[in-house]
């Protein structure tokens, strides 16, 4: 007797050990465990650290910190090594610069190294500028749960104080990183000084601020070393309104002048200059509103944190929240990432069904009860190791899951067909059949697994922000590849011993196919094997075969008609009929209105417009509530738009949070309704001379705008004329439906310039100028008052009150003290006013001077890279062309270049990457066929249905209305696993009859007529058992690629592999191949 191979001696050593039971046990607790402790999320957190920098150069105007401040910052960052992208803006008083480090760079790693240039550099900055402050940026930051507070009876003050200590409570909850208030204002004392009454007197306005000042302040001592040691402490510090009330601050005729004399003091919410307001749909008015914003630590499981924070809420009702308050929930971004785990989940048992009821059609009851066992022994492992990993369970980490599920049954299936054909031929069931057929095949099965992970594994290499999106995909499909090949090796010798019939008892096993060993063993085929196939199924495939056997024009029509259906389907692709994309589109229930009225519009003029979206969303059906941030930003939702400004939010913006009925209650999508929106606020748009863009929460990745454009030229005119004449094609093309440009225009600017002849001949210098305008305007915090009841310090403000600064002559009643003759001098006898526009911020993308255009897209019209193709071509219609950089920044600003970044530079470096991994994938797949076959030809036939799944897969995605994504294209890379496999079986049987001495012909058909069934039934497995992923919204094209490629693979394979074979060997016969 031979010895066993290596799959012999593992069936043996299984086929009676009772830890087989354990194994399967084992294997399902640790599935369950998985799914319980793992993280999860609504979609793959993506980790790319990044880096604010803001650097304060107060009144150097954007053209000198553009110079002195943004240029030498971005090239220090630029000199780290890790560094991918630099951009910075400097405005009239600031610079701001993003740093963008590579994907896998620690977050501790890169903001040590950043700090350690700046300290290095910081002291090289010309004098005046502020030291840089550094903030991280990045998903940690995006908010997972969006709580707001509205009542029409109570004040916006009172609100957010119960939102606050709301908030406190809130932030004992383990896994709660940040809590944020937004809306109203805090408590706050606040002085507001009368100019006359300051003049009457002669006290300046900053000396209020000194006063205030000096009233606050208590400092310990050294110690008092007497008989007793003791502390000391000296001074007084505000308690109080009446304290304050009391403050001298200057003397006049009848004596000391204190601060209620000349100021009104208020104790309580500062003025309105944002507000936030919120409406449900079954209200008939807008009511005031605070939201909270939550943000959870990385890797914790965001369901369990959100659902502990809503219970908390509900037990704070009536305790601190009170009965009249309105408490909704905006956004949860755990209830969400439930929600989607549990639909995967669904549609994976969907598919786990599938598969075993296509088992139990042509394998019988027995094989599909052992298959119901093994598959989900085998899926358990993966959620098990993502915990190890780090990967969280998401959308798209357990679409490995599914897409395995038609991959990791074939092992078993091989295994158990080739026991019960031996069970059938020797009439008797036995331990020794058992280990002989399972080490027939044990080879074979090993090198289809070795294929399939050779195949999926290159693309969990993928760069950049797509492949930490979709890395869990190819981790976890080879996971459970290699798993299934364990299981089939260790647990299916024991339970084909137990529960295969023996001999002919089982009606169904007459009807099984034969899977002979010979098939996949270097021995030769028994009689059997070689015995021509009969049944109807043989009789119909060596009909329709042998015609090409027999006449060669037939195996030339047959390559012609692959030739035209291979360039038909790339002609969808070129005609647009199918557009290129990156990621599908996905369902939120929440979308935001970002609304910008020109440059200085007030906040009451603001306040009318988003009043005229409110009334348009409260007809719609579809609209459970929306909230309005007018004058400030809300909860973070979706990341930011690039670039970032310096400026905070203004009066003329504002964004309206809309939260849209559960997706069950409506029948359109965020994204019909949100571009349905745009066209319905078009008269809005007009009658306020607005700007809307409609931001939806990222699908995917992308975190750019749809369509951006990057204008490099020598010149700021050079740049602003390219820019114009980008921006108006943007604003023509079909698919834009709102276009922005950074730099913006900016606010009308106020400037009041010292006089310093007049202003030095009085003592009076022009930084006492520069403050008293600063605390007149803005204001400036002179103490903070510790109070009792307060958690906060109250911070006490000095600045005019509202009525004395919203004229410029308002700026004339202030009055500061001449130090030649002690007199008050009006600001108007030292400054020159004017109103004059103010300089457009100035951006930098990696050192070069840079002009953005941004545009969103209806993606029902076009992709990015399709309107970007049109604009680009009718540049030269417009004037001189400029150069067009697809795929890299340009090095210097010497030529007017048009460089497209945004989605576009996502979707090129995705798909340079899906093709790299393809082509190792297919060298792979090469190398081992080679060595396995010994032939360097035999490999390029078994691989020629690769290319030709595309003929599949593109008319299926035009039928179904989908775009090429990027992960409907990692599908096609698995497939060139799926369908090798098939190709390798059907080949190796040809030769193997060859071997036992049947001619060409015969074997050719012989072959494609015994393994048209398995290759069927494989094949329906992958296309039913995986195809479920085309009802997972985020996962369709991933679906939709498996189903309709295998379809076309498994007709070529049948079809095209054997007519190719006899064409390339017919004239070789007598060399056996």
């Amino acid at each position: 007797m031979e010895r066993s191979g290596f799959a012999g001696r593992i069936a043996g050593t299984m086929i009676d050990s009772p830890l087989v039971p354990i194994i399967l046990i084992a294997a399902l607790i640790m599935g369950g465990a998985g799914l319980l402790i793992t993280p999860r999320e609504d979609r793959p957190e993506i980790e790319i650290p990044t880096a604010v920098i803001i650097v304060a150069f107060p009144g150097a105007g954007p053209e000198k910190i553009d110079e002195l401040v943004a240029r030498p910052v971005s090239s220090w960052a630029m000199q780290l090594e890790r560094v991918e992208e630099v951009t910075s803006v400097a405005s009239n008083d600031a610079a701001l610069m993003t740093v963008e480090f590579e994907p896998g760079v620690s977050d501790a790693e890169a903001y040590s190294e950043l700090a350690d240039v700046l300290a290095a550099n910081t002291d090289r900055l010309p004098a005046g500028v502020q030291s840089p402050a550094v903030r991280t940026v990045g998903d940690e930051q995006l908010t997972t749960l969006m709580v707001t507070f509205s009542a029409p009876d109570l004040s916006g003050f009172d609100l957010r104080r119960i939102a606050e200590e709301t908030a406190v409570r809130l932030e004992k909850v383990p896994g709660v990183r940040t809590i944020d208030c937004y809306g109203s204002q805090s408590r706050r004392i606040e002085v507001r000084p009368d100019p006359r009454a300051l003049a009457a007197y002669g006290i300046p306005l900053t000396k209020v601020v000194e006063a205030i000042k000096a009233s606050n302040l208590r400092l310990p001592s050294d110690q008092m070393r007497g008989r007793k040691t003791m502390d000391v402490e000296a001074g007084a510090l505000l308690r109080s309104v009446d304290d304050i009330a009391g403050i001298p601050v200057g003397s006049g005729p009848a004596g000391i002048v204190y601060l209620d004399e000349v100021a009104a003091i208020s104790d309580g919410p500062g003025p309105a200059e944002s507000h936030v307001i919120f409406r449900q749909s079954q209200s008939s008015f807008e009511s005031p509103a605070v939201s909270l914003s939550v943000t959870s630590v990385p890797e914790k499981n965001i369901s369990d944190i959100n659902k502990v924070i809503i219970d908390r809420i509900e037990q704070l009702r009536g305790v601190v929240i009170p009965s009249e308050v309105n408490v909704h929930i905006g956004y949860d971004a755990g209830r969400m990432a439930t929600e989607q785990v549990r639909s995967v989940l669904q549609n994976l048992l969907t598919g786990t069904v599938i598969v075993i009821f296509i088992i139990l059609i042509g394998l019988g009851l027995r094989s599909a009860i052992t298959i119901s066992l093994v598959i989900p022994a085998t899926l358990s492992f993966v959620p098990f190791a993502y915990y190890f990993m780090g990967f969280t369970l998401n959308p798209v980490s357990l679409a490995a899951m599914i897409m395995a599920i038609g991959i990791i049954s074939d092992d078993s299936v091989i295994m158990l067909e080739n026991t019960a054909r031996h069970f059938r031929q020797a009439g008797e069931r036995s331990k020794k059949l058992t280990i002989q057929s399972i080490d027939e095949v044990g080879n074979p099965t090993i090198l289809a697994v070795v294929l399939i992970i050779a195949t999926i594994l290159p693309t969990a290499f993928l760069s950049g922000e797509m492949g930490q999106f979709v890395r869990a995909i190819p981790v976890g499909t080879a996971i459970a590849v290699f798993a299934s090949l364990i299981l089939a090796l260790t647990v299916i010798p024991f339970l084909a011993f137990r529960l295969l019939p023996a001999g002919n008892t089982g009606k169904n096993c007459a009807k099984k196919p034969n899977l002979s060993a010979d098939e996949f063993s270097d021995g030769k085929a028994d009689d059997k094997s070689t015995e021509p196939p009969s049944g109807s199924l043989a009789e119909t495939y060596r009909a329709i075969l042998r015609p090409f056997m027999k006449h060669p024009i037939l195996r030339w029509a047959l390559y012609a008609l692959m030739v035209l259906l291979f360039v038909g389907q790339l002609s969808l692709v070129y005609f647009r009929a199918v557009q290129i994309g990156f990621t599908p589109l996905l369902d939120r229930e929440v979308f935001v209105v970002d609304l910008r009225l020109p440059a200085g519009t007030p906040l009451e003029t603001t306040l009318k417009a988003t009043s005229d979206i409110g009334r348009r969303l409260y007809k719609k059906t579809e609209v459970e509530a929306y909230t309005v941030f007018a004058g400030i930003q809300g909860p973070q939702l979706y990341p930011w738009p690039e670039p970032m400004e310096v400026t905070p939010v203004s009066t003329h913006q504002a964004y309206i949070y809309v939260h849209l009925c559960h997706e069950d209650k409506r029948k359109r999508d965020s994204h019909e309704i949100g571009k349905n929106l745009y066209n319905e606020l078009k008269p809005v748009i007009d009658r306020h001379d607005a700007r809307i863009v409609v931001r939806q929460l990222p699908s995917g990745p992308a975190n750019k705008e749809d369509m951006h454009a990057e204008i490099y030229a020598p010149s700021d005119q050079g740049r602003f004329e390219l820019a114009g004449r980008v921006w108006d094609l943007m604003a023509q093309h079909p698919a834009t439906t709102s276009v922005r440009r950074s730099p913006e225009e900016p606010c009308p600017r106020l400037s009041l310039t010292v006089d310093r002849t007049s202003a030095s001949a009085r003592g009076i210098f022009p930084a006492e100028v520069a403050q008293a305008v600063h605390v007149a305007l803005t204001g400036t915090v002179a103490a903070e008052m510790h109070i009792p009841d307060q958690r906060h310090p109250v911070p006490v403000i000095v600045r005019l009150p509202p009525e004395k600064r919203e004229l410029i002559y308002h700026l004339d009643g202030l009055y500061l003290k001449s130090r030649a003759n002690e007199n008050m001098v009006s600001m108007a006898d030292l400054v020159e006013i004017k109103e004059t526009g103010r300089t457009p911020d100035r951006y930098r993308k990696n050192g070069l001077p840079v002009v953005y255009v941004g545009a969103k897209l209806d993606r029902n019209v076009n992709e990015p890279y399709a309107a970007q193709r049109d604009i680009s071509g009718r540049l030269a219609e417009t004037g001189p062309a400029p150069a067009v950089n697809w795929f890299s920044q340009p090095e210097n600003s010497e030529n007017e270049t048009l460089h497209w970044a945004g989605e576009w530079e996502l979707t090129r470096q995705t798909y340079g990457d899906l093709g790299a991994a393809g082509i190792v994938a297919i060298a792979l797949i090469y190398c081992i066929l080679a060595a396995w076959f010994g032939s360097y030809g035999v490999p390029l036939l078994i691989m020629m249905p690769i290319p030709l799944v595309l003929i599949g897969v593109i008319p299926a995605h035009w039928l179904w209305g989908q775009n090429l994504t990027g992960i409907g294209i990692m599908g096609v890379i698995t497939l060139a696993g799926i369908v090798t496999r098939n190709s390798v079986l059907l080949v190796d049987f040809i030769r193997q009859n060859r071997k036992s001495g049947v001619s060409l012909e015969n074997a050719v058909i012989n072959a494609g007529a015994l393994r048209t069934r398995p290759i069927v039934l494989t094949a329906s497995t992958v296309m039913l058992g995986s195809g479920v992923l085309i009802f997972e919204p985020a996962l369709e094209p991933l679906g939709l690629t498996l189903a309709s490629g295998v379809l076309v693979a498994t007709l070529l394979t049948l079809l095209l592999i054997p007519v190719l074979y006899y064409h390339c060997y017919s004239n070789k016969s007598s060399r056996n191949p």
